[in-house]
């Protein structure tokens, strides 16, 4: 069941720069920074833990700090730890456009990245709230 598991999520991320628009975006909220959507359908869970792909789309462009390229958005799969109320990064894009469209800016993959608090009223605490209490 893993080997299922690990093999749709790359699925996924290799459809990222395409996915944009077969994705069932539900937009969860904003602020004056970004828009936050998540789609439902790629939950997936294992034990306590949870992934889901998200995207923040940004009302005015930000940077990339290593190539100064403008970001529009970033689509990329988070996972939860809904016990610990935390998460962490599996892997993400930066586009330059929005809502996942024009040049893709990065590439992420962070597997191995740290778990991280979920704040309360930030975009990771909306997302958390739909990931795991489907759970």
């Amino acid at each position: 069941m893993k080997k299922i598991h690990v093999l749709s999520i790359a699925t996924t991320l290799c459809l990222l720069p395409f996915s944009n628009s077969f994705a069932a975006w539900t937009e969860l909220g904003s602020n004056e920074a970004m828009v936050v959507y998540v789609d439902a359908d790629t939950i997936t869970s294992s034990g306590e833990k949870a992934q889901i792909l998200s995207m923040l789309d940004f009302k005015k462009p930000g940077v990339n700090p290593k190539t100064k390229q403008p970001v529009g958005s970033i689509i990329g799969i988070n996972e939860y730890n809904c016990p610990a109320i935390s998460y962490r990064p599996i892997e993400y894009k930066e586009f330059a456009g929005n809502k996942g469209a024009g040049k893709v800016v990065s590439d992420n993959k962070t597997p191995n990245s740290q778990f991280e608090p979920v704040i309360s009223e930030s975009w990771t605490a909306g997302v958390f709230n739909v990931v795991c209490q489907r759970k």
